[in-house]
């Protein structure tokens, strides 16, 4: 019995052992090609892809002034393809764990982000809160050769450029799962960044030797170690428009300004600041400190109401006005609401006008307020919208004009 049982124990453990094989594919740390960021620039029939890969060596500080990064570029029929022939270009395997940023031309995104977002979820490796920006005017793989000071790592800027939007209120944040949804619904129209290269007026072009030895001026794109050393950052990357979606195509661009007035109305953020211009010389900057924003839905009378309360304080004044006496501070209440008002009108017109895009979310706020309705239009919802009419209801209150009441220069 001891011997039978003996060789059963023999036999398990020699079976464990084919079970436990090792990692036979994993790849070790320095034959990895860390990819920090990608651009896809859609011409045509072919996507060109370029991967901005992270050079360890440079950022320990390894090897003197070589840049922190290096590009590869392949093109493809598919994205996928693209990206193949992409590995196809260097020794180390790519690795896309820690890509933060997804770069596309207005081209790509006229023609339809959905590829995008279909080789993004496909892939377990990539995250889902990478950032996904138009290029706006400029092609994408351009995005990611500007280098600066600011940050050695384009790809990071890019990202950390499109995330501080709780402290601008002036951009908007999805990350890709949200960008997804929206894209998939009819009930919203999803709005990202867009990203644009700036050139100091000083330095856009500069003067380069030929190989023949003559010297000419070329455009500084900022891709040499040189844009990092002039104080003035003579090429910049700038977020100051917002790309407008219909379904997943691009439909136009909005600028910071409305930016602030969309996040407004979606409640995003409690703290904006309005400034308000006055006559012809004079302007006051106001702080909203408390936000309130709702919307209610009556699509049988095709109609929608956007409720809108806002507290705050002046931040600044250059409007000769007694601040001390009450009826003065509630007149300038009266204006700052009065322009305010006509802001979201504005906008709201320029969306059903000009995108024709519910991105608002107006249908959504249907979906849950008026389900029965909303399931009998939600098709053909994308042609109801233009003709919905939005009515704005604003209340603004100066609650406070800082430590001082007035200022006299």
């Amino acid at each position: 019995m001891r011997i039978k049982k003996l060789l059963l124990l023999c036999c398990f453990i020699v079976m464990s052992l084919f079970t436990l094989t090792g990692c036979l594919e994993a790849i070790e740390l320095n034959k990895l090609g860390i990819v920090a960021g990608i651009a896809i620039d859609k011409t045509d029939d072919t996507y060109t892809m370029t991967a901005q890969m992270l050079n360890p060596s440079a950022i320990a500080g390894e090897t003197g002034n070589a840049l922190a990064v290096y590009s590869l570029k392949a093109e493809g029929q598919s994205i996928h393809e693209a990206y193949k022939r992409l590995d196809q270009l260097t020794s180390t395997a790519l690795a896309l764990s820690h890509l933060e940023v997804i770069v596309i031309n207005e081209e790509f995104a006229e023609a339809g982000i959905a590829p995008l977002l279909n080789f993004a979820l496909r892939r377990a490796d990539i995250r889902p809160d990478i950032a996904i920006v138009i290029a706006k005017e400029e092609n994408a793989g351009d995005i990611l050769s500007v280098v600066t000071a600011l940050d050695r790592i384009p790809a990071s800027e890019v990202n950390i450029l499109s995330r501080i939007s709780s402290r601008t209120q002036r951009l908007t944040s999805y990350n890709l799962y949200e960008v997804v949804d929206m894209v998939n619904t009819h009930a919203i129209n999803v709005v990202l960044n867009a990203v644009s290269i700036y050139h100091e007026k000083d330095h856009t072009d500069e003067t380069t030797e030929r190989e023949d030895g003559s010297k000419g001026k070329t455009k500084n794109n900022g891709s040499t170690g040189d844009n990092m050393l002039d104080i003035t950052i003579p090429v910049q990357l700038r977020i100051e428009h917002a790309a407008v979606f219909q379904g997943d195509k691009l439909v136009g661009f909005i600028d910071d300004s409305e930016t602030q007035l969309y996040n407004m109305i979606m409640g995003s953020y409690k703290r904006y600041d309005i400034v308000t211009k006055i006559e012809e010389d004079y302007y006051i900057s106001f702080g909203v400190t408390e936000l309130k924003s709702k919307i209610t839905t009556d699509l049988e009378n095709n109609e929608a109401t956007i409720h809108m309360e806002l507290s705050g304080i002046v931040l600044e004044n250059t409007y000769p006005i007694d601040f001390t006496n009450n009826e003065n501070l509630v007149a300038m209440s009266a204006y700052i609401k009065e322009h305010f008002e006509q802001d979201i009108n504005n906008f709201v017109d320029k969306t059903q006008t000009d995108f024709k895009s519910d991105i608002l979310g107006i249908g959504g706020k249907a979906y849950n307020q008026e389900n029965e309705v909303w399931k009998g239009k939600e098709g053909y919802w994308c042609d109801l919208f233009p003709d919905l009419t939005i009515n704005v209801e604003i209340e603004l209150e100066i609650s406070s004009v800082g430590e001082i009441g007035n200022v006299t220069l």
